[in-house]
């Protein structure tokens, strides 16, 4: 019987949930998705050409983006009409709408029938419409021209609308008597036409207008009969409190054009003409709220010698102000005593400390300054002293890298502070005057912290002050030490007694062991400078006895260089100066192994040329051949390698022997543009330093000058000892890179411990407590 029970309610919930997610299925290819209330059944086009059963329960049907050429009565028989309040039909092609369509919904309060080209009149149509209290038409998209909109109305009742909107369509021409018979009416919307101007011929209770996106030329004159009057019943729009004109043609704004707006708080006119800004238009106001004003204007003339704004504005937002260092741009705010609110932001505001005082010092009742985004680097020092009572503090996304926070002791009323998104790095411990821990609020989120005890001892104290961290600890996050860098300041755990002694116990164990570890590692390293120590004796006398070279140069080159070495450093050092290279396709002996003919060409030619590219760092038989030459190096010095750049090459592409080489030898660049200094430079390596004879007799055998021999001799003596300091200083190097490491692996082996310690401190914590419950059990 349980079983029974229990399959029979897994059932029904299944069919509830199969209830809920789809609503309609033919075939699976028409689905309709509820969700609580709503219905929507959208981008079908064809293939959904009727409105398919609706759930009792809905009361919201969106049903757009279909085929719906002619709706009438019959078109909602599947659904209970009463109880809709919303009802969405956009884009659905309609053609025709009948007489008592919207008859039987007698509970509607939002239809939209945006989207859908109506040749024949809608009037009729709207004859048997009626809304509960504030309702909403929307007639978006609908080539509605000014002509239809006369009739357009005719038999809708109007009593209960609250928002209509006939936004996009093809209207020229409107005045305030087209929708003077709803007197309910507070939201119109007629963006994205073609009106070139608003008249105000009759007064209407409407309190937002928006008119974006339209060809207006002039701005509207608010006043019944032209006339500026400030009587109440000479103003058309007595109730407006909110008008936005973006996207427009205006040029300009006429004088006292606000008196018959008293009640505005909301100004929209950004992205207009206007080449500029007479503020005294603004004068009469008492009372505005300037949005994103001027944010795409540059520049700003206010009238000289005269009131830009009114007095008794308190709010007051001037977004993408451009500035100017000039009196009649930073005296803009001159006489403004009672403004509370300035918002700036996006300005290239001026960041001298001059400039501030005549900008700002006006302003010394304000309590709320907010300037995102204007470039500022750092916070100037007068700020505070120019404004006593300011209560909060916006400077976001700016690039200030630096707080002087002693400039924080003089505001006594600061509440809140956002100087998130900047530059500032927090390091070591952060001191700060007693007023900063009398905030309510403070924003340093998305800037860079050194997460060490005591620069996070900063925001404990904060949080110990009851002073709440906007974003904290989401949005700080470490960029330093290494280990910690990427990990979110909450993350770090500070006992710094504990991790001083686990430290100090651990350098000293594994210091030793750390040069005994990287002596270890470099022990071949170290015999092979010892072995080049002990055999420089047997090479000097060894050269004593030796043969000239055969060659002067021995080139190693990758086969796309091939024509440039045919075509212009071999006709110039062997044609020209009577040199002799060594070239693989030329000089090699055929019959013998590759390896065999490498190693005795390098080894009878005075120097070994690399011609470099990056096909030369590519190629296998050139890295075998660089190898062999960095032993030339070791043995000879630096003066025996010269290396050629053709090109530039990617380093990451290149062996360490090869980088070693190219650091330490002679290096000439090949450019077609500075021929000449290149080839004096590659004849100056070629040239024995020093020797007065004839360097062709030199180099075919004659006797040499025995003390000339001992000096060349000697010389190459000294920079082999060159070389090997240099061996050393790089080995030195390599030593402390490895100490550092070492360091980096204490560090993190003593987080590790650190967190042992915390498990084991806890555990016995755990086990103390399990103690005392046994005793008391016990006893």
């Amino acid at each position: 019987m349980i079983i029974f029970w229990c399959c029979s309610l897994l059932l029904l919930l299944d069919v509830i949930a199969t209830d809920f997610r789809n609503c309609y299925s033919e075939y699976s290819k028409l689905i309709c998705s509820c969700d609580h209330h709503q219905m929507i059944c959208s981008n079908h086009g064809d293939k959904l050409d009727f409105i398919p059963m609706v759930p009792k329960n809905i009361k919201m049907l969106t049903f757009t983006s279909n085929t719906l050429n002619n709706v009438t009565e019959k078109t909602f028989h599947n659904m209970t009409r009463s109880k809709i309040t919303h009802l969405i039909l956009a884009g659905n092609d309609i053609r025709y709408i009948s007489r008592n369509t919207f008859r039987e919904f007698t509970s509607l309060a939002y239809l939209d029938l945006s989207y859908n080209v109506i040749p024949v009149d809608l009037d009729i149509a709207f004859s048997n419409l009626r809304f509960v209290e504030n309702g909403s038409l929307i007639l978006n998209h609908m080539n509605i021209t000014e002509t239809k909109m006369n009739e357009l109305f005719r038999y809708l009742d109007k009593k209960r609308i609250q928002t209509l909107s006939i936004a996009f369509n093809n209207l020229m021409y409107i005045d305030s008597c087209d929708w003077v018979n709803f007197p309910t009416l507070k939201t119109l919307n007629i963006t994205g036409n073609e009106l070139r101007n608003i008249t105000f011929k009759c007064q209407t209770n409407v309190e937002i207008i928006h008119a974006d996106f339209n060809n207006l030329v002039t701005f509207p004159n608010f006043c019944l009969d032209g006339d500026n009057s400030t009587d109440f019943n000479k103003t058309s729009v007595p109730n407006l409190i909110s008008f936005s004109a973006t996207n427009n043609m205006l040029k300009e704004i006429p004088p006292n054009v606000f008196k018959c707006m008293a009640d505005l708080r909301e100004l929209f006119i950004t992205k207009n003409s206007f080449h500029e800004i007479e503020l005294q238009s603004f004068y009469q106001l008492h009372t505005l709220e300037l949005s994103s004003i001027f944010r795409y204007y540059q520049i700003i003339k206010p009238r000289s010698q005269s009131k830009i704004l009114t007095a008794s504005i308190e709010h007051l937002m001037l977004q993408n102000l451009s500035f100017r260092i000039v009196p009649t741009d930073l005296e803009i705010f001159k006489g403004l005593h009672r403004l509370r609110s300035l918002d700036l932001s996006y300005s290239n505001l001026p960041f001298s400390p001059m400039a501030s005082k005549i900008l700002f010092k006006p302003l010394s009742n304000l309590t709320k300054l907010t300037l995102q985004n204007v470039g500022w680097k750092s916070m100037p020092y007068n700020i505070f002293h120019m404004l006593p009572y300011l209560e909060t503090l916006d400077l976001s996304n700016n690039k200030i890298n630096y707080l002087n926070w002693s400039h924080f002791r003089y505001p006594k009323y600061l509440k809140e502070i956002n100087f998130s998104n900047n530059r500032i790095f927090l390091d070591g411990k952060i001191k700060v005057p007693s007023s900063v821990f009398s905030l309510k609020s403070l924003d340093m989120s998305n800037n860079s912290i050194f997460c060490t005890c005591d620069s996070l001892s900063f925001f404990e104290e904060l949080v110990s002050n009851n002073v709440t961290i906007k974003n904290y600890p989401g949005a700080y996050i470490c960029t330093g030490p290494r280990n910690m860098a990427g990990k979110s300041v909450a993350d770090v755990k500070c006992k710094q007694q504990l991790e001083t002694i686990v430290f100090t116990v651990i350098i000293t164990v594994l210091f030793g062991f750390a040069f005994a570890v990287i002596a270890y590692k470099s022990r071949y390293r170290i015999r092979y400078l010892i072995h080049i120590s002990r055999s420089r004796r047997s090479w000097k006398s060894s050269k004593k006895t030796s043969q000239p070279p055969v060659f002067d140069g021995f080139v190693i080159y990758s086969e796309p260089d091939k024509y440039w070495l045919l075509n212009n450093l071999l006709p110039f050092l062997e044609n020209q100066h009577g040199y002799r290279l060594c070239i693989h396709d030329r000089d090699f002996q055929y019959g013998r192994p590759i390896v065999d003919n490498i190693v005795e060409n390098m080894d009878n030619s005075r120097k070994i040329v690399l011609i470099l590219s990056n096909s030369f760092v590519e190629s296998p038989w050139c890295k075998y051949e660089v190898r062999l030459a960095n032993e030339r190096f070791l043995e000879y010095g630096p003066d025996s390698l010269i290396s050629i750049k053709l090109e530039d090459i990617n380093t990451s592409l290149m062996e360490n022997t090869l980088k070693m080489l190219i650091k330490f030898t002679t290096y000439a660049v090949w450019s077609e543009h500075n021929k000449e200094e290149f080839y004096v430079r590659i004849l100056d390596c070629f040239q024995e330093k020093n020797d007065n004879t004839n360097r062709n007799s030199l180099g075919r055998g004659e006797t040499e000058n025995p003390h000339a021999r001992n000096k060349k001799e000697e010389k190459k003596s000294n920079k082999t000892d060159k070389f090997e300091q240099n061996e050393l200083r790089c080995m030195i190097i390599e030593i402390r890179g490895r100490i550092d490491s070492l360091e980096k692996s204490v560090k993190h082996d003593i987080t590790f411990l650190q967190n042992k310690v915390h498990n084991l401190e806890t555990n016995i914590t755990l086990l103390k407590g399990n103690l005392s419950d046994s005793q008391t059990a016990f006893e």
